[in-house]
């Protein structure tokens, strides 16, 4: 009787144990999802569209469900390559092995990319599904692009000159593939932030880096003193031209002058030859030989010293008529 009764009474609480784990169990099919993500449900291992935004939700507990958390607003990134020194037989090789491109002109460059992307909310389900490892087909896709344009341009344009115009053509050719190919992810910046040859040769390209910055400053300096040469020589032409201009102005200022003193002098001579009724000669040759006796005076006052003419036959000092 005891035993019977023992029985009945524990039958109804293991019940109730078996109702509450049960129930405990349906409650882990409760989720919820922040703000900044979504979650996408896959029931029977199937992902059921569309994706779940933020809030509580339930669904079917774990295992017959799994939910995937997606944050889209993250940028995320990965770096492909370490421009680190290579190892060698005495030392233990490096952790992160470089990632080495062979030139156009056939040089060898170390090169390390960033790469920021966020998840695609067009392309979401690519990203999770497609494949395995999609930030491994990020990386080949990255190095495969690398490659081809490292490969068209010469090791100035790589190392140095041109790193920022390569770094919007890889831009522009990763998103382009990426797009294509439905990786499922916005790349938002690729960038080359380091170039460095290997260490073998590092010294090599030193010496030429420095040769470069002496050619460059060489060329400087020459444009500087051409610049400098040229403003000198602008200045003395304009100078040399002002004198010319000024020289030319008071020339022509006194040939003016000089005609028209030429002019009146002459007008004059005809007047008096009309108003005295003698010919325009006889007039001419008075009004020469005034001029003359003017000119001679003025040269004897200026003179600072006496001539002494003394001689048998006297000096004649006039202008000889016509």
């Amino acid at each position: 009787m005891t035993a019977a009764a023992g029985a009945r009474t524990g039958l109804p609480v293991l019940r109730v144990a078996i109702g509450l784990a049960v129930v405990a169990y349906l409650l882990t099919g409760f989720f919820t999802v922040p703000a900044n993500e979504i979650v996408v449900v896959r029931r029977f291992g199937r992902a059921t569209w569309p994706a779940q935004s933020s809030g509580l939700h339930y669904d079917l507990p774990w295992p017959w469900t799994q939910v995937d958390r997606v944050n889209l607003n993250a940028i995320r990134t990965l770096t492909v390559g370490e421009a680190t020194d290579e190892a060698n037989e005495f030392l233990s090789s490096p952790s992160t092995q470089p990632t080495t491109f062979l030139t156009g002109d056939r040089n060898l460059l170390q090169l390390r990319i960033s790469v920021q992307y966020r998840v695609s909310e067009e392309f979401l389900a690519e990203w999770l599904y497609a494949a395995d490892a999609p930030e491994r087909r990020l990386r080949m896709l990255i190095e495969t692009t690398v490659a081809d344009l490292v490969s068209s341009s010469g090791v100035d344009f790589v190392h140095t000159q041109g790193l920022s115009e390569l770094n919007n053509r890889l831009l522009l050719a990763v998103r382009a593939v990426a797009r294509s190919q439905r990786l499922g992810c916005d790349v938002e910046q690729v960038t080359i932030d380091r170039a460095e040859p290997p260490s073998r040769v590092k010294a090599e390209f030193l010496d030429v880096s420095n040769a470069r910055a002496d050619m460059a400053r060489s060329i400087n300096e020459a444009r500087s003193y051409a610049e400098q040469r040229m403003a000198e020589s602008q200045a003395d032409v304009r100078q040399i031209i002002d004198r010319a201009e000024q020289e030319r102005g008071v020339k022509s200022s006194g040939a003016r002058g000089a005609a028209d003193r030429f002019t009146k002098l002459a007008d004059q001579i005809q007047r008096d030859a009309r108003t005295s009724g003698r010919d325009d000669a006889l007039s001419r040759n008075l009004t020469l030989k005034r001029l003359y006796l003017e000119t001679v005076r003025d040269l004897l006052t200026r003179a600072k010293s006496k001539i002494v003419l003394d001689g048998p036959q006297p000096a004649d000092l006039t202008m000889p008529g016509k």
